[in-house]
């Protein structure tokens, strides 16, 4: 994935020569919403910021690819290597909310190519769908590749590289993906948020909710608990807590639901309660949560170890809870910190 970016910050730097947790630092005093870029031979690794705060990691390393969690912490390890450069850039608040929302996206179209389809009417075919997602363009004989932003069907951003010329952004960059293609061919990638609806050709395999409400909310209450307790005691009491609710502040753009002030998600002495109908992505946001909360602790706390102090402190619930766990699906969202 290609990050739209509004200015450069710090360009190149050495990561022999830079301390990381005090760049991290400065960032998060500037309030920077943007990117953190760290590149070696054949890594490139971003950790996307909002207001300082850090939101989401991508990491691409040959044909491997990390998100979330995994890929910040892969990123400030990287950090520490010698002889990488580290850049750091500004973006628009909106787009970089919208790229946070696309880390999980899923693919909806593969491999396409202008020999069929035409770039101009495949994105008049996504906005017609009102897709929000992204296209991936590889110009042909790699005379450039581009990305193409959309929210809701409407094309908000793109970025495009071409050989030997700086990369441009904005509508000059949709226009010249699109001359390109025209031009010389090309293919299409086209992902949606991970979180779109069945309508548009996502299988739906767990019930609603609703139908067992008690079970989830006691699951993932007692993950929390068990969470919070074993956090708050090797760093102080409430430290779990301020950080967890912090993260639900951010990822309220993506689950609006978690939104404190609207006061639909609360979680209080160990217990989620949950006012309203349980959304059908319920899971998946408290699991991206408990993620985000014990990446930003092991970094706030030095304490690499931390997610395998997690995983000790909550092994059993999977057993305990299996049949909730089977019902839903929930591998995925667990598979981090319950084996």
């Amino acid at each position: 994935m290609m990050f739209p970016k509004d200015r450069t910050i710090y360009a190149n730097l050495n990561t022999s020569f830079t301390a990381f947790d005090a760049l991290l630092e400065d960032c998060r005093q500037r309030r920077l919403t943007g990117y953190i870029e760290v590149t070696f031979p054949g890594y490139t690794g971003t950790l996307i910021l909002s207001e300082g705060e850090l939101l989401n990691g991508a990491v691409s390393a040959g044909p491997n690819r990390l998100s979330g969690p995994p890929a910040i912490r892969n990123i400030t390890e990287k950090a520490a290597e010698r002889d990488g450069t580290i850049t750091v850039s500004a973006a628009f608040p909106d787009v970089v909310l919208l790229v946070h929302r696309l880390m999980d996206s899923r693919p909806l179209y593969k491999d396409l190519t202008s020999q069929f389809t035409s770039l101009d009417r495949l994105i008049a075919k996504l906005r017609s769908d009102g897709i929000t997602g992204y296209v991936e363009v590889q110009v042909a004989n790699e005379a450039g590749v581009g990305v193409i932003y959309l929210q809701s069907g409407e094309p908000i951003e793109s970025v495009f590289a071409a050989p030997r010329l700086p990369m441009i952004s904005g509508q000059e960059a949709l226009n010249a993906i699109v001359a390109a293609v025209n031009t010389a061919g090309g293919s299409f990638n086209v992902y949606i948020e991970a979180s779109a609806p069945a309508a548009i050709g996502l299988p739906r395999q767990a019930p609603p909710p609703e139908t067992y409400r008690a079970e989830l909310l006691a699951f993932w209450s007692e993950v929390l608990a068990r969470t919070e307790q074993y956090i708050d005691s090797v760093a102080r009491p409430g430290r779990f807590l301020t950080a967890f609710k912090e993260t639900l502040v951010n990822r309220a753009v993506t689950y609006p639901f978690l939104d404190p002030f609207a006061a639909e998600f609360r979680y209080t002495n160990g217990t989620i309660e949950f006012d309203g109908p349980l959304p059908e992505d319920f899971s998946k946001a408290v699991g991206d949560c408990l993620g985000d909360t014990v990446s930003r602790l092991a970094f706030q706390l030095k304490r690499a170890d931390l997610e395998t102090r997690v995983r000790a402190a909550l092994e059993g619930i999977s057993e305990r809870h299996a049949a909730v766990i089977d019902r839903f699906g929930l591998r995925d969202e667990i598979q981090e910190f319950v084996a």
